[in-house]
């Protein structure tokens, strides 16, 4: 028996570049990993199977585990093993829990079976898992473009002191993409490929997303989430992904504790986590 446990991740950039023909969107985005984990317990058993505690909504030859599952066979052949991913990154939220198992999956298989598979094929088998699954091979924060198959990795970034909270609703990431208006969005960007190394004023000023304005719309208690982290002392607050997880940016750990004991109180039905950046 085996456990492995996969982090979460949040966007502190995400900007939409352009729409392709396919529907799938150019992206430019800054993505962190984070301490907030899944735990998978792998065993070897007569065939695959795949369960999840709590148990979640999505069909078993849907989750990211089981594409990786198929997708792994080609180059390694039948994975025998039952998977047991307990969740401890929250559903719905944009903190990338599916990409991130997925991706902690394949890379512990490609372990186990001692096979090395060039960056390139490696990329390709991860992004028809899901966009978000590059990322979490490398798993350090990094420069996102294209639909997320490219991955570059910062030489050099800051520490971050993260308070998150997430609502008692999930949003949908086809329904917050499909409503942008991209006229609003395209190239009114100017690209940032060339940073290697970022310290914690230039990111602050990089940081937006070009979701928040659809889903705050629909769902105006993101914006009042935002507004309470910065009435309590965050640098920054902003949704990751398509929400519904709303961080913000602290100074350091006193501060983040602080903000989450208020945060507690206010919002009762939440789920709250205080998180660092991981391979920073």
């Amino acid at each position: 028996m085996v456990k492995i446990y996969p982090n979460a991740k949040l966007n502190l950039m995400l900007r939409i570049v352009d729409r392709l023909p396919t529907g799938y969107h150019l992206l430019e985005m800054i993505n962190v990993p984070i301490n907030l984990y899944d735990e998978i317990t792998i065993k070897p058993d007569r065939e695959f199977s795949q369960t999840f505690y709590p148990p979640i909504d999505c069909k078993p030859e849907k989750t990211t585990i089981f594409k990786a599952y198929e997708l792994l066979k080609k180059w390694v052949g039948e994975i025998n093993l039952s998977v047991t991913i307990k969740k401890g990154i929250p559903t719905g939220a944009g903190m990338g829990g599916g990409s991130s198992d997925a991706g902690f999956f394949i890379k512990y298989i490609l372990e186990q079976k001692k096979i090395k598979l060039d960056r390139k094929t490696l990329d390709e088998i991860a992004n028809k898992v899901g966009a978000d699954v590059p990322f979490f091979l490398y798993n350090k924060p990094a420069l996102i473009k294209g639909i997320g198959e490219k991955v570059i990795p910062f030489k050099k970034f800051p520490n971050l002191h993260f308070l998150i909270l997430v609502p008692d609703f999930t949003i949908s990431t086809a329904w917050a993409y499909s409503n942008v208006k991209l006229p609003l969005t395209k190239n009114k960007h100017n690209s940032i490929l060339n940073i290697s190394e970022i310290n914690e004023v230039q990111l602050t000023n990089l940081m937006e997303n070009d979701l928040e304005k659809v889903v705050e719309t629909e769902f105006p208690v993101i914006r009042e989430i935002k507004s309470f982290l910065i009435d309590m002392g965050a640098k920054k607050a902003m949704m990751t992904g398509s929400g519904s997880a709303v961080f913000g940016i602290f100074k350091d750990k006193s501060f983040v504790n602080k903000a989450s004991l208020e945060a507690k109180k206010v919002f009762k039905s939440y789920k709250i986590f205080t998180c660092e950046t991981l391979g920073a």
